[in-house]
């Protein structure tokens, strides 16, 4: 089948601040096109009208059905080639009618059935019933024949602006192509609306105003831009004047000649330019236009925008992600960006975290001009890290003083070891015969960091039974919390427990949880609900268990604790609290394991010092039942005070002591365990 295109008019989908009058269509015909579903789909869904096909509401978005031809073709293929003949669609509008304008909305913005290029023909009632297919009086008295490409969107309303008046009361629209070859689909034609708007006045033109205008500046050169002026009326629009208030007005020109005119249901253009010599920050000024719609001779539309600072302004990209190496020091870039309008000098970088150790500053590159990039080399050495994440700010100070500092968060991390669990038992009725919660490093999850989980599904997840037969929520059922214990086979020291989720379309996983622990002196095995728990330890911490199956949530104790048992009792799991998924009749996880504590003989240990209000400190350090400790504190490093004697070590294996005569006027506090 032959193809040609007509001259394309501009396609508008400006939004209309005040709401539409749409002219009633009263027939529709497709002669030559083929249903593809009349039940669902008819080709009456093509005009289906305000308030049915499309909202009342400016912008008028999509609400009702579409039409589809058939796939003579089958999939794949391209309906215009398949199908022979021409594809005309013909709209009656039940009498001659003034016409400025053809409403579109589209099939489907994720489909290539959509009409996309299409060219249109008129024919007046005197020219004789609903012409036919091919009727030589479309065109006849109306020679005007123009083409439009759609948008390949579902919702927007799409005004095809004629540029002219037409009285008409048939419009013939031609499909010329789809969208077949630039998304799935094209087998078939498609189309979602068709209506025709009225003007907004009649006897007037009808100035619709943008809102406020956000623009997209640049520091280093002037910017123009489009004011989107729409003329609703019946007569041409006459921009008479725009001139510039506010703040930033010597900024703005006008760059189209004016007056200039604006003909029925089309905008612009009207183009306006921004010089941003000597300015920094935000922008802001109002544009007023006069013109000649009588019931608005004046607008106002507020113009905003943003320029980078005067001065320097460093730009870093945070978070980073490290791969970190483990086993050698290795040296990483860190991109650097002067987004400012002066040359920016960086004099400094500074680490703060837990391994801020680890990393040491490189180099530093020389002074980076208005809108240039660098990097900043620093060195990390893995023989520093405490192995898991790494928990690291960078401090960059240069001449940007709006702030100060920068701040880059540097992530990644270093692998971990993790304790062997011997044996694990629950209180629940499990829905797979094995329990798949201590697989351990290469079964369970990587070696490598991040320690992701290895594959999934039955084999590599523990899940409870439903106590309600599949429905409602595990714990509006169950007559217990699931209860897990773990035997580390002695005592080990734990400072972290590791957590992967059960499924990510699935809100069986558990959620909250806490924990309990017992030592190896306190019995053998223990069993469910045994009073040994929590006696000679304490401290009970509680925290949220893993949504995501693939990556683990580390959680950390407030204190490394020495036990070879622990007792985790879920109280929650993720129904209703992860979108619409299904699931939560049952509690399940993925995989739990212990990294061993990096912290070496935890009974010498200063686990935290906290500063207090009343400006004392508190002091939290690891210990043991039956040993005596010694706390002392020291100004200058060299000369050390004994604040307190014979401290004996408690049962939650830490102690915490409260230094109540700290030195005001100290600007150093050290402080030291000695095991007596």
């Amino acid at each position: 089948m032959k193809k040609f295109l007509m001259p394309l008019l501009i396609v508008s989908t400006s939004p209309i601040s005040s709401a539409l009058t749409f002219h009633p269509i009263t027939g529709i015909a497709a002669p030559n096109m083929v249903d593809g579903n009349t039940a669902g789909n008819p080709l009456a869904n093509i005009i289906q009208g305000p308030g049915v096909g499309f909202e009342l509401a400016p912008p008028h978005a999509r609400i009702g059905g579409t039409w589809y031809s058939d796939a003579p073709g089958g999939f794949p293929s391209d309906y215009l080639v398949s199908n022979p003949g021409d594809e005309i669609i013909i709209l009656d509008l039940g009498a001659d009618t003034t016409l400025f304008e053809l409403s579109y909305w589209g099939y489907s913005s994720t489909n290539g059935n959509g009409m996309r290029e299409f060219q249109l023909r008129f024919a007046t009632d005197a020219e004789g019933g609903a012409p036919a297919l091919g009727d030589e009086s479309f065109g006849s008295s109306i020679p005007f024949n123009p083409a439009f490409t759609a948008l390949n969107e579902d919702l927007p309303r799409q005004s095809l602006a004629f540029g002219q008046a037409i009285n008409a009361r048939y419009i013939e629209v031609k499909a010329l192509n789809n969208y077949f070859n630039f998304v799935v689909g094209g087998d078939r034609l498609g189309i979602g609306e068709f209506s025709t708007a009225q003007p907004s006045v009649i006897g007037n033109p009808d100035i619709v105003p943008p809102g406020a205008l956000a623009l997209a500046l640049t520091p280093t050169a002037p910017t123009t831009h489009n004011i989107p002026l729409l003329n609703t009326g019946d007569l041409n629009l006459d921009i008479q004047t725009i001139t510039f208030t506010g703040e930033h007005a010597d900024a703005f020109s006008v760059v189209t000649d004016l007056p200039t005119q604006i003909a029925p249901f089309l905008s612009g253009p009207v183009q306006i330019q921004f010089d941003p010599s000597g300015l920094g920050g935000e922008i802001t000024a109002t544009a007023i236009v006069t013109s000649n719609d009588s019931d608005q001779s004046s607008i106002e539309i507020l113009l905003t925008g943003s320029l980078p600072a005067l001065g320097p302004n460093l730009v870093v990209t945070s978070p980073l992600t490290l791969a970190l190496i483990e086993s050698s020091v290795e040296d990483y870039s860190i991109p650097v960006t002067n987004g400012g309008g002066t040359p920016l000098t960086i004099s400094g970088l500074t680490f703060t975290g837990t391994t801020a150790q680890a990393f040491t500053l490189v180099t530093l590159p020389n002074t980076i001009a208005p809108g240039g990039s660098d990097v900043v080399v620093i060195r990390f050495d893995p023989s520093a890290a405490r192995p898991g994440a790494i928990d690291i700010v960078a401090h960059f100070t240069s001449n940007d003083l709006i702030p100060p500092t920068t701040d880059l968060v540097l992530k990644g991390g270093l692998s971990l070891t993790f304790h062997p669990v011997s044996a694990v038992m629950t209180n629940t009725v499990n829905f797979y015969s094995e329990l798949n919660l201590i697989s351990g490093i290469g079964t369970g999850f990587e070696a490598s960091w991040p320690h992701a989980s290895i594959g999934g599904g039955q084999p590599a997840t523990w899940v409870t039974d439903a106590p309600n037969g599949g429905s409602g929520d595990y714990f509006d059922n169950a007559q217990t919390p699931p209860v897990i214990i773990f035997d580390l086979g002695s005592n080990v020291t734990l400072a972290d427990i590791y957590t992967w989720g059960y499924a990510a379309g699935n809100t069986n996983g558990g959620k909250n949880f806490s924990l309990r622990f017992a030592t190896e002196a306190e019995g053998g095995a223990l069993g469910l609900g045994d009073e040994n728990f929590g006696n000679a330890i304490t401290y009970a911490p509680s925290f949220e268990a893993a949504f995501d199956p693939l990556n683990p949530t580390a959680n950390a104790f407030a204190f490394p604790v020495s036990a070879r048992y622990v007792e985790m009792t879920f109280t929650d799991n993720w129904k209703d609290l992860v979108g619409t998924l299904p699931g939560g009749d049952r509690v399940g996880l993925g995989e739990v394991a212990f990294p061993f504590f990096p912290g070496g003989d935890t009974h010498l240990k200063i686990w935290a010092t906290e500063r207090l209000s009343n400006g004392h400190f508190a002091i939290t350090f690891s210990s043991a039942p039956g040993i005596t400790y010694d706390l002392e504190r020291s100004i200058n490093g060299i000369d050390w005070l004994t604040l307190t004697a014979t401290i004996i070590g408690g049962p939650d294996a830490t102690s915490i002591i409260t230094d109540t005569n700290t030195p005001a006027d100290a600007n150093l506090v050290l402080y030291r365990i000695i095991q007596r």
